[in-house]
């Protein structure tokens, strides 16, 4: 079989392939030096014993090897796994109710946008530090609140069974504004042709909902499930900003990028703390992967 020749280009299409390299050219050259080199330079120190000094001697598996038998390792990633199952729903199932509700055409909708918005610009260490006062045992409003319709306050932050929701709720407070900002810009992208038509065939909100705005969000909604599980597997600082080192309800909260923090630049053993960066990324990876497939088989 006689394969045909691949056309020339012209002038004009190797010029546009020329800049088009060299536009491009410094983005591949920061991702190299500031994502790809550091990541298989941690894969590597993974293997080794790197420690406080940034010196190592051995190169082997007894990191992971540490890593499979470290009790402290299986309840970070239970609490982190806690965490997504809780919070990964909820936030994509509440962003999708506000979007909704300020698409629709309501008094002060600018205002309620901005309102909405707020915590996607809010440094998590003022959301902490407002949340921390809420949950105050002594004189938080959550326990002012409970006070007031005669039920007991509660230890939201110190009470073993209970932190972890306190957790999961100031995770999904502060990560549901730009959630809902994503999936208020594919309702928007939905043709208005469609409820137009729905409407002449009486078609109620209900049906309008499953029958037009569902279908058409999907690529969005997973879209957003992959980011907020990403973000969700890498969460740090609002549970040390909330507890902070050595609390007694660590155990409980602790997430696996919290345990790399702790090994990492408390403990100062550098290898290990690389060993559970992999074992992250792994999860991270198999987790998106799978999400990707659902969402390509679910679109077609």
């Amino acid at each position: 079989m006689v394969q045909s020749a691949k056309p020339q280009l012209s002038e004009l299409e190797k010029e546009s392939r020329f800049w088009g390299y060299v536009m491009i050219a410094p983005l591949v050259l920061g991702m190299t030096v500031f994502f790809f080199l550091p990541f298989f330079q941690n894969v590597f120190y993974s293997f080794t014993d790197l420690g406080e000094f940034e010196i190592w001697t051995t190169v082997s598996l007894e990191n992971y090897e540490i890593l499979l038998e470290d009790g402290e390792f299986f309840s970070s990633l239970m609490n982190t796994l806690f965490y997504v199952v809780v919070c990964v729903p909820v936030i994509v199932l509440l962003s999708l109710l506000l979007a909704i509700g300020i698409n629709q055409n309501i008094v002060a909708q600018g205002t309620f946008r901005t309102l909405l918005f707020i915590p996607a610009v809010t440094m998590p260490a003022a959301v902490a530090m407002v949340w921390k006062w809420l949950y105050n045992s002594d004189y938080g409003l959550l326990n002012q609140l409970l006070l007031g319709v005669g039920l007991e306050p509660v230890s939201w932050l110190s009470d073993p069974d209970l932190v972890r929701l306190s957790s999961a709720i100031v995770v999904i407070w502060s990560s549901i504004a730009l959630k809902m900002i994503i999936l208020l810009a594919g309702l928007q992208g939905i043709p208005s042709q469609l409820y137009e038509a729905a409407a002449i065939d009486c078609a109620g909100p209900i049906r309008r909902f499953f029958s037009i705005t569902l279908p058409m969000m999907v690529p969005t909604l997973f879209f957003v499930s992959i980011i907020a599980f990403i973000e969700i597997l890498q969460t740090f600082d609002v549970i040390y900003l909330l507890f902070g080192e050595g609390s007694m309800v660590e155990e409980q909260t602790m997430t696996i990028v919290y345990l790399f923090y702790k090994y990492a630049f408390v403990y100062q053993e550098k290898g290990y703390a690389s060993a559970i960066a992999v074992v992250l990324f792994l999860i991270t990876m198999a987790i998106t992967l799978c999400q990707i497939g659902l969402g390509k088989r679910l679109n077609h």
